[in-house]
């Protein structure tokens, strides 16, 4: 991603981003990550193509840019959430930012399992996991974060699915259950 140094240009810069990073999540809806083209994006955003250039080389330097930007927005705000001292209160507070986006972007979830808009979600939920667990626990953390990835957006893909017959707070309620108290509960046994 290219950089200028002036505060207003950085200002530009980020709406600029901002709106191309949103173009991107409403065509990924819409259609897998191949099919969309550097154009469709920029029509979207309403930016000119060489506008697009300027921030980016290409549609997958965008891609992880806005992974990146919404692997951050589903870190939970709070400072004291920290996974040494509290995984579940961290690990809950992170799937309700993770929840609420993936509520807003429910085709995303409905992609086939090998699209990239699953594999992103997939990625990004196992990053930010696998992250916050490495030194909190005994066990591998990368695959314990894979795990916990995978089956929580099996489970979102499912509710969506099934037109979310059951209220967001009996899911939560069942989330909350799945996840253990202490890292105790994640040590070799």
């Amino acid at each position: 991603m290219k950089q200028h140094d002036s505060s207003y240009e950085d200002l530009r810069q980020r709406r600029t981003r901002k709106h191309l990073t949103e173009a991107l999540f409403t065509l990924l809806e819409e259609r897998p990550f191949s099919r969309i083209s550097v154009v469709d994006i920029c029509q979207r955003a309403m930016v000119h193509r060489t506008t697009f250039y300027a921030h980016f080389d290409d549609k997958q330097a965008l891609l992880r840019y806005a992974i990146g930007e919404l692997e951050r927005s589903f870190e939970p705000v709070d400072p004291s959430l920290d996974p040494r001292t509290g995984p579940k209160e961290y690990f809950m507070a992170l799937f309700h930012n993770a929840f609420e986006f993936l509520k807003a972007h429910k085709a995303m979830l409905l992609a086939g399992e090998h699209d990239t808009q699953f594999d992103v979600l997939y990625e990004i939920i196992t990053e930010a996991l696998r992250t916050k667990l490495t030194g909190t626990i005994d066990l591998d953390p990368e695959i314990t974060a894979r795990f916990y990835a995978g089956g929580l957006l099996s489970l979102l893909r499912w509710w969506v699915t099934n037109g979310t017959m059951i209220s967001d707070e009996v899911l939560i309620q069942h989330v909350e259950r799945f996840i253990p108290q202490s890292p105790s509960s994640l040590q070799k046994g």
